[in-house]
């Protein structure tokens, strides 16, 4: 805790730029003592903004992420990989959690999607080389809905298969 200076009368303070951890406890100190006049109220303000807007920036982020994946699935069906399902589905995860936490998430959802969509694309086309940016949609070719809930599922017969992997294909018992 910040030592009092009994000349001033007022605690020396840490700064957010010079150290922002111990800043940060001196300002909890103050809001729970009462001490208001302590309080840095314009790094405060920016600070307590910016975590919301993190966290739109993380829901944004899982929103890219199932994007990218969902293109990548619809256009290169011959590459579907069971990553890409978990991908998904563990994005989506991620996506519920955020909005649990922050329900005034839930009327920016098309603001999400529509900041998300053109890193996906661009993610999706640089991974793949498959994208033909005439072919790519510029808007974004799903609906809520189908993001956060079409099924991505893997038919056994159209899993690829490396016949040089002994652990892959046809697997034979033999009596003893």
């Amino acid at each position: 805790m910040a030592d009092r200076d009994p000349q001033i009368g007022t605690r020396n303070r840490h700064t957010a730029d010079s150290d922002f951890a111990a800043w940060i406890y001196d300002q909890v100190a103050a809001l729970r003592e009462g001490r208001f006049s302590d309080l840095d109220i314009d790094d405060l303000t920016d600070e307590v903004e910016s975590l919301a807007k993190r966290d739109f920036k993380k829901l944004r982020s899982y929103i890219q992420v199932i994007l990218t994946h969902m293109l990548k699935w619809d256009w290169q069906p011959e590459r579907r990989d069971v990553s890409w399902r978990k991908s998904i589905n563990a994005s989506r995860e991620r996506v519920w959690g955020e909005l649990a936490s922050s329900p005034s998430f839930r009327p920016r959802i098309a603001e999400a999607v529509e900041q998300a969509y053109p890193s996906a694309r661009l993610k999706a086309w640089d991974e793949t080389g498959v994208f033909k940016l005439e072919r790519e949609p510029v808007i974004c070719p799903y609906s809520w809905d189908e993001i956060m809930s079409r099924p991505h599922e893997l038919d056994p017969d159209d899993v690829p298969q490396d016949e040089n992997d002994p652990l892959q294909g046809d697997i034979s018992f033999e009596d003893d």
